[in-house]
């Protein structure tokens, strides 16, 4: 066979190496973090053990390469090893989680990550479960160098087109097995994608390697064709060179994810544009490389341009997030946009880093026999130096020095190997000194600053993080936000936002619903399990019946953010005596305790992210069944934003596969899927968990079952029909971690309400429910269909008179209304309500019907007189005859359906006399009464209390929501130009919040610049 074609067929068989080789990375690294679980020790680890096994194995060919007469044989029977030692890899994390629990395991609580014993054990395990496929692979190189140099010219060219391959063969396995084998496949056929690779790759070696005479051993080198103290320096400036750029990947994989996200996707697209630029790198190269003196004056420019060219990726790097969204915007496709950012900030650097192998082996290399040898020994010594890069990068590096000063150790690291190289060995070295001389300038004069535009960008798109730096920390695994925001607080980590926190007088959010339901469902809960700490906000909904919370949270910095603002924020959960907080993975530390909890609620974030993905899937929830007490409940939260009908069925159906009783609630665009091993009576003790504590669950506006049933999508029958013949999701097979990014940036919210109409459980006969109340809630959440659909459902004549009229009255079909309404006092003729519903129509038409409404009112009775006597003086500005009317207000109970009526009144006497203890009951007034149902109107009532009680923060939250409220609202011109007023009015005195021009500018919205209504 001819030499050139016979070095592109090897070229070819290393392209695959390189292939599979990525492919088992990417499913090895995901396999592995269902044992240790994702904290950064633990991922640290498999990758410390990835990289180790390949020096080990390259350091290994370095002593035996050259004795090898048939290298091309030896090649091929490695990857068979590698593809039958892949096979294994999955029985020995088997072993490796079984001993864990054996030893570690049946601790009393949760465990926190980074012991020394756990590190130690880490360590152990996943070098004794890689290092036999990984050694193979890191022999390979140095084999095929033997076989493929036959003269001294061509070490640097083939040694250098070698490595090229085998990187570009890894850019398209990572590519692949982002993109389109995991998604399609799962870890455990990924893998046998890789193991075919290899088993290809064998049978070709075989195949090329008889028509390859053997090679004799190669003889002693003579020692005049060493170069000079090659030996002492060359190995030196690779392990350095090794660690920085390794360092570079772990800054740019933690810096772009703010614009590409933290999706399998991103990763392999930033991996796959790194890869390429090495790739690049080595090719070029390998053309300079003709002799050692050549070499060494190549290493030496090539460490002066990756300080350089890194010094201006990083600076350019504010710069990133407008031009993905310009890209985007001019190719119609984010994948394209993700793929040219990615190139621009790493391909550049990435091409010197690239070049620095093929140079180190062509100055190390004794000749062509020593072509080999020398490719190990430098692949050996880069590959450590890769190790404590990584590790050294992502656990002190960036947490001690952040971003800016992380890239100005590495530029100074690069400079000073130049340098090094350069003085005693380039030509002409004074004028490279100049060159380097004036890098080190720009650099001192021009520090690195950190991109403060990319850190507030969001990969989900939208406007920036805006407001004022709160806090700012770079963590092991994230990097973490806090911004004033909305007269609040926004947290977002690497990113992606992860909660709203309310200040001092702040508004119940939505999140707490997330607690609240466990102990609606489990009335009898007293330890909880909660997964991610967020923003705190969850905790903040947690009933005085439980006595013990358990939080887990794998970001330190995480809590850090948190406790910035503890002496703010609307309520501390940190300072809460009943929580304890432990920082690790939730199934690594999940797998090491007994304890058993009576809740267990789960809000990890975005669920294609690594630290979180992993706990959607069937085995996380068998993990938590087998923590939780018999008839505990698990509580599982999903954003609605993230998902579509295939998911929802898979994530239903493997709740359904774990749990016999499975129930899917959803409100303010979060889906709470509540999960147990016992009937799921939630009605019923819901109504028990009220009565025990009323106030704590008016905050949250239930009031009743009637509230929480509303927020009910799919009861225990319907999750059992809707996921029928689904597939679940587990870890081998993760569809929510491939699919659910896309989502994120296509929509707001999927329609889930029209998706699960057929199997609207609130059409069935529920007496324990009072059916017209629930649509009365229906409505006031605007679910005007769903409302209609339960009403119409009724079979009790009254009550479907009733409900029908309210929904008609409320889609404004005044004639059906009455119709219907008028048939309810016909069945009914004392019907309070129907009245009630008749009364609102006649005062709302045009002309008002006097006559009917004066008919009307002589039928009502107590309370709902007064509060026709209370709108009356209200209209008379005669509010001392409201506050008479105070006592008869207060008897109506909050399923009345003029109940905020009366609440308003009782708010409207109390604010008149400007009197800041009475302004103080009428906002406890509100939040006890409306705070999670407040109306814009409402709204404009809390901003006024809370100003006039003296609760500044109170006011401007609660203006900000106003006017997030207003903007797609019509008509609202009054309380646009109340709630402007009363902003200014703060702003002039003193007394405004974060932020004034822009919340000025939100309430202007639908306003002229002179205040009239346009």
């Amino acid at each position: 066979m001819k030499s050139g074609l016979g070095f592109a067929l090897l070229l070819a068989c290393f392209f695959l190496s390189g292939f599979a080789g990525l492919v088992y990375q990417t499913a090895w690294t995901r396999q592995f973090e269902f044992v240790f679980g994702t904290s950064e020790l633990a991922i640290a680890t498999v990758l410390a053990a990835y990289m180790g096994g390949l020096a080990v194995g390259a350091a290994a060919a370095a002593r035996l390469a050259h004795r090898i007469r048939r290298p091309l044989r030896a090649y091929g029977l490695l990857e068979l090893g590698i593809a039958l030692s892949a096979l294994a890899v999955p029985l020995g994390l088997g072993a490796a989680t079984s001993l864990l629990v054996a030893l570690f395991g049946g601790q009393p609580e949760p465990p926190s990550a980074g012991g020394v014993g756990h590190g130690l054990f880490y360590v152990a395990s996943a070098f004794a479960v890689l290092l036999v496929p990984t050694a193979l692979m890191g022999a390979t190189l140095p084999l095929l160098a033997r076989h493929a140099v036959r003269r001294d010219s061509q070490v640097g060219s083939r040694v250098g087109g070698l490595y090229a391959v085998n990187t570009l063969g890894a850019v398209v396995g990572t590519c692949v097995a982002g993109f389109a084998l995991l998604p399609a496949l799962g870890l455990g056929r990924t893998i046998w994608v890789g193991v075919g690779a290899n088993a290809a790759v064998f049978l070709a070696a075989v195949a090329l390697s008889r028509a390859a005479p053997p090679m004799e051993p190669a003889p002693p080198m003579n020692p005049a064709r060493v170069p000079a103290n090659a030996a002492r320096w060359i190995l030196v400036c690779v392990l350095i060179s090794g660690a920085v750029s390794f360092g570079y990947e772990v800054l740019w994989s933690r810096l772009l994810s703010h614009v590409l996200g933290g999706s399998v996707q991103a990763f392999s697209t930033m991996l796959a544009s790194f890869l390429t630029g090495i790739a690049l790198g080595s090719v070029l190269a390998s053309r300079v490389a003709s002799d050692p003196n050549r070499a060494a004056r190549g290493f030496a420019w090539a460490q002066l341009g990756a300080a350089l060219l890194t010094l201006a990726a990083f600076t350019a790097l504010d710069r990133m997030p407008d031009l993905s969204q310009t890209i985007a915007t001019t190719a119609g496709t984010r994948l394209a946009a993700d793929a040219l950012v990615a190139a621009a900030v790493l391909l550049p650097g990435a091409l010197c880093i690239g070049a620095t192998f093929p140079l180190a082996v062509r100055i190390l290399a004794r000749g062509e026999a020593d072509a080999g040898p020398a490719s190990a020994r430098v692949f050996a010594w880069s590959t450590g130096g890769a190790i404590v890069g990584a590790i050294g990068t992502g656990f002190f590096l960036l947490p001690a020095r952040g971003y800016a000063g992380a890239v100005s150790v590495g530029i100074a690291a690069n400079l000073a190997l130049a340098l090094v190289v350069a003085v005693p060995r380039v030509a002409g070295w004074r004028r490279f000194a100049l060159v380097a001389a004036a890098g080190v300038a720009c650099w001192v004069v021009l520090p690195p600053a950190p991109p403060r535009n990319l850190l507030r960008a969001s990969p989900m798109g939208g406007a920036p993080a805006s407001g004022g730096l709160v806090y700012f920390g770079v963590g092991r695994s994230g990097t973490v936000l806090l911004t004033e925001q909305n007269g609040g607080w926004r947290l977002r980590t690497n990113g992606l936002a992860e909660a709203w926190i309310a200040p001092r007088g702040g508004h119940v959010a939505a999140s707490q619903w997330l607690t609240a339901i466990a102990t609606l469902a489990r009335p009898e809960a007293r330890s909880l399990l909660v997964v991610g700490l967020g923003g705190g906000v969850a905790l903040e909904g947690v009933s005085a019946s439980v006595e013990s919370i358990h939080v887990v949270e794998l970001e330190d910095e995480v809590i850090r953010a948190n406790r910035a603002i503890a002496a703010e924020r609307f309520r501390d959960p940190l300072s809460d005596p009943r929580v304890l907080l432990v920082v690790n993975d939730a199934r690594g530390a999940l797998l090491l305790t007994d304890r058993r909890y009576d809740a267990i609620v789960s809000q990890p974030s975005h669920p294609w992210t690594a630290g979180s993905s992993h706990l959607y899937t069937r085995e996380f929830f068998e993990l938590a069944r087998d923590h939780l007490d018999p008839g505990g409940v698990l509580v599982q939260w999903m954003g609605a934003r993230f998902v579509d009908e295939p998911l929802l069925q898979a994530l239903v159906g493997t709740l359904v596969q774990v749990f016999p009783h499975v129930r899917v609630y959803q409100r303010s665009g979060a889906l709470y899927f509540l999960a147990s091993d016992r009937s799921l009576d939630v009605e019923t003790r819901a109504r028990q968990a009220i009565a025990d504590a009323p106030a704590f669950y008016a905050r949250l506006g239930v009031f009743g079952p009637e509230d929480l049933a509303a927020a009910l999508m799919l009861d225990e029958a319907g999750s059992r029909a809707f996921s029928q013949g689904a597939r679940p999701n587990t870890d081998d097979h993760n569809r929510v971690r491939m699919r659910s990014a896309r989502y994120a940036r296509a929509r707001d919210e999927y329609p889930t309400h029209e998706l699960w109409a057929s199997l609207d459980p609130l059409v069935k006969p529920t007496p324990e429910l009072d059916r017209v109340l629930l649509v009365r809630r229906l409505l006031a959440r605007g679910r005007r269909a769903r409302a209609h659909r339960v009403a119409l459902a009724t079979a009790d004549p009254l009550v479907r008179a009733l409900s029908l009229g309210w929904v008609h009255a409320a889609a404004g079909h005044s004639s059906a209304a009455r119709d219907h309404l008028e048939r309810a006092l016909v069945l009914d003729p004392g019907s309070q309500e129907a009245t009630l519903a008749l009364l609102q129509l006649a005062r709302r038409a045009e002309p008002p019907d006097s006559q009917r409404i004066d008919a009307l009112a002589a039928g009502l009775r107590g309370p709902h007189r007064a509060i026709l006597r209370g709108q009356a003086a209200v209209s008379r500005d005669d509010w001392a005859a409201v506050q008479a009317l105070d006592a008869e207000l207060a008897q109506l109970d909050p399923w009345d359906p003029w109940f905020e009526d009366a609440v308003r009144l009782r708010v409207g006497w109390r604010l008149a006399g400007r009197d800041p203890s009475r302004a103080r009951e009428a906002l406890e007034l509100l939040d006890a009464s409306l705070s999670a149902n407040a109306s814009v109107d409402d709204l404009g009532l809390r901003a006024q209390a809370a100003f006039a009680a003296g609760d500044d923060s109170g006011a401007w939250v609660t203006l900000y929501e106003l006017a997030q409220r207003l903007r797609p609202a019509q008509g609202r011109d009054t309380i646009a130009r109340s709630a402007l007023d009363l902003a200014v009015a703060m702003r002039e005195s003193g007394r405004a919040g974060p932020d004034a021009d822009r919340l000025e500018a939100m309430l202007g919205v639908g306003l002229n610049r002179t205040g009239v209504p346009r």
